[in-house]
């Protein structure tokens, strides 16, 4: 096989190197260094013959073999047995190596290659150009054993150096069972990001089902993944998301997904109601249920940008049947447009927003055009000032519905403030005002004008505390500690509006002005502690109370208090609080607090191509508590049984129902080059019985970033795995 060499700066490349030896005669120093267990010298051959562990180095170029024999006359070497070529940090073995350094050919038998992560193995290499291998009847892996638990095999996979690889008809072999067809395979040598996902599962609205992904990579601009999924109760769907980034043209990412719901037939709705009582007076029941949705982004300057979204749903429950994690996230998303234009001190703005489904309440804006100034300093006076103008037609519409209510409205906010230092304290009195026109009132009279004043002032300092005493806190010893406190009062002032708000469309939240007086007291807190080892932030604490005045209807009285906690004594150990008080309930109507700790002893474990020390185990404590709610303790815990494998298990506890809302186990296993994650849910439905979810995943080590779960899939509330 006649093969170009090439230089292995990336992957899965032989390595080139240009040998130009003098003739032996003229007793010049050869620029390649040969070391072996014996040389010999052929003068009349003119050759250099090299035996028995066989070292040679040129430049950056290091070549291991059994034997080697340079030919000076045709500036030729025949390496042989065992050859190894490597060069920054690429590596690529064969057996049978004929080197022509006239032409720049090689004769290579069956040629290996390895930069971690990927190896691979070919019977032919070619070099087709500059950006451009060939390797013909081979495979490529991220298994580093001589014989790899599974392979991606092709009969010709094209290298393009540093960018990505590519092939067609590839076949994934588990050993040698293939186990998946892959009719395009591209893979990014910048992406760590598998190409193909399989998540088999069962739950009790789809049955049993299997989530698969395939994703493509077509060139630098546009990547994505098909999805291919089977359930056994709703069907089969299929969809796409597409990723366009460019430099010129911004960023836009599409997502179309469609199903034939088999529970959304006719003949299956007793099925449906069964199982979602609400849904009988729906009246879009349509098995052909889908989704289009599509953001961009582009900045064609520094100064210019645009931002686009569009969402349209067959119906309003799609979303929640079979992508969950959005639903939950943002439940009515909204389909807009926004151009915005920066100014040194300022912006303008142009925003429209039409409503795309017709079964979501919004608000249109049609369009909106806003000014923002922002807070700059007037001349070298310590007088500030900002300002917010908006215009636009706005429409409020009813979901399911023909009624609507729509007016013009020019609103504007000012804000005049100064600031100065009086001795130790900071001051920053504000005045101002929120004015409004409205094109006509909910009770059709036109041409409304509102006004309201405002006003206020803020006052704080810092004070600073040093504490030389040093202690020991849970096995930790702090030398020294420094207490930093910040005192802050602040008053504000509304004036009622001319115009009440039930006079008015509440369009948003310009719309929703009242007559407001209160003072603010925040006594910020903060611990830094120091030792010989570092310095951190051992407690933070920030309680603040809120005082109304003269408030309708209820006089003047303190109505809530709020409280921040932090306290991180050791690396081990974490506490994050926050409450919130009411005095009007005389009751806590708002906490939560997460106790965090973890083994101080480590145990090795093997992260992509490091080995990292991790705590033997973890475990977080978590409490939620909402008086008009519910009452939630959580519980989040790790324990690495071996450094092969590590069980997660996460619970959600109802105190209120006495029920366990959300259960996990999980297992993830080492698989040398994968990582097995195994586990099963069970999550506690409204109807008030239990949905069992079992899930399986494989990740790969080299490409981290393939997901352990799909958008379709449930999951809890947790941080990580």
């Amino acid at each position: 096989m006649k093969i170009k060499p090439i230089q292995l700066s990336s992957l899965f490349f032989l390595i080139i190197f240009s040998l130009s030896l003098p003739v032996f005669a003229q007793a010049q120093q050869l620029p390649v260094t040969i070391n072996a267990d014996q040389i010999n010298y052929m003068q009349q051959k003119r050759q250099i013959v090299a035996e028995g562990n066989v070292t040679m180095e040129y430049k950056e170029v290091k070549i291991f073999c059994d034997k080697a024999v340079y030919d000076a006359e045709a500036n030729k070497a025949h390496i042989i047995g065992d050859v190894k070529i490597i060069r920054e940090g690429s590596t690529a073995y064969g057996q049978d190596v004929l080197y022509d350094f006239n032409t720049l050919e090689a004769d290579i038998e069956e040629v290996k290659i390895s930069q971690p992560p990927i190896y691979g193995k070919a019977n032919q290499i070619k070099k087709e150009s500059e950006n451009k291998y060939v390797l013909n009847r081979g495979y490529v892996t991220t298994c580093d054993l001589e014989d790899p638990h599974y392979k991606l095999v092709a009969k010709t996979i094209l290298i393009y150096p540093g960018k990505k690889v590519v092939a067609k008809n590839m076949v994934l072999k588990v050993g040698d069972f293939p186990i998946f067809y892959i009719p395009y395979f591209s893979q990014s040598l910048k992406d760590e990001s598998f190409p193909v996902e399989v998540i088999p599962g069962k739950n009790s609205h789809w049955g049993y089902y299997l989530l698969t992904r395939w994703r493509y990579n077509l060139d630098e601009q546009n990547k994505g993944k098909v999805s291919f999924d089977w359930y056994q109760d709703r069907g089969l769907g299929t969809g796409i998301n597409h990723k366009f980034e460019s430099k010129d043209y911004g960023k836009a990412l599409i997502k179309y997904y469609r199903i034939k719901d088999d529970l959304y037939k006719i003949e299956n709705r007793k099925d449906l109601f069964d199982q979602y009582p609400e849904r009988k007076n729906d009246s879009n029941l349509e098995d052909d249920r889908y989704k289009a949705q599509l953001s961009y982004n582009w900045q064609p300057s520094n100064r210019l940008s645009l931002t686009s979204e569009f969402h349209k749903f067959s119906d309003k429950y799609f979303m929640k049947d079979f992508f969950e994690k959005e639903y939950d996230i943002d439940p009515d998303p909204e389909s807009y447009l926004l151009a915005t234009y920066s100014f040194d001190n300022s912006s303008l703005s142009l925003f429209a927003q039409k409503r795309v489904n017709r079964f979501f309440n919004e608000t249109e804006y049609l369009p909106q055009l806003e000014y923002n100034f922002f807070r700059q300093k007037l001349g070298k006076t310590n007088f500030y000032f900002e300002s917010i103008d908006k215009l636009g037609n706005l429409r409020d519409t009813t979901a399911d519905s023909g009624e609507t209510n729509d007016a013009f409205r020019i609103y504007s906010e000012n804000i005049l403030s100064y600031q100065d230092r009086i001795a130790w304290l900071s001051i920053t009195p504000f005045a101002g005002a929120y004015t409004a026109y409205y094109s006509r009132n909910k009770f059709g009279r036109s041409d409304i004008f509102r006004v309201a004043p405002t006003m206020g002032v803020t006052l704080n300092t810092k004070l600073y505390k040093n504490l030389d005493k040093s202690f020991t806190f849970f096995g930790q010893k702090v030398d020294k500690m420094r207490h930093i406190i910040t005192p802050e009062v602040e008053y504000t002032y509304i004036h009622d509006p001319t115009v009440s708000n039930g006079n008015l469309f509440q369009f948003d939240d310009e719309d929703d002005i009242e007559r407001k007086e209160n003072i603010i007291f925040r006594l910020k807190n903060k611990l830094q502690a120091k030792n010989e080892e570092r310095t951190w932030d051992f407690l933070y604490f920030s309680p603040s109370v809120e005082y109304k005045i003269n408030e309708e209807g209820v006089g003047s009285r303190f109505d809530n208090v709020k409280a921040d906690l932090e306290i991180y004594p050791t690396k081990n150990i974490s506490l994050n609080s926050d409450a919130k008080y009411t005095f009007a309930q005389e009751a806590f109507t708002e906490v939560n607090a997460d106790l965090t700790f973890s083994s101080s002893q480590t145990i090795p474990i093997e992260y992509e191509d490091e080995v990292k020390d991790e705590s033997r185990y973890s475990v977080s404590l978590g409490h939620r508590y909402l008086k008009s709610d519910s009452t939630q303790g959580t519980l989040n815990f790790t324990y690495n049984l071996t450094p092969k494998l590590q069980f997660k298990n996460y619970m959600r506890y109802e105190y209120r129902t006495g029920d366990l809302e959300k259960q996990q186990y999980a297992l993830r296993v080492d698989l040398h080059c994968w990582w097995m994650d195994i586990g099963i849910d069970f999550d506690r439905q409204d109807e008030g019985g239990k949905d069992m979810i079992f899930w399986l995943t494989f990740r790969l080590k080299a490409f981290p970033d393939i997901n352990t779960g799909f958008e379709q899939t449930f999951d809890s509330a947790k941080s990580s795995y």
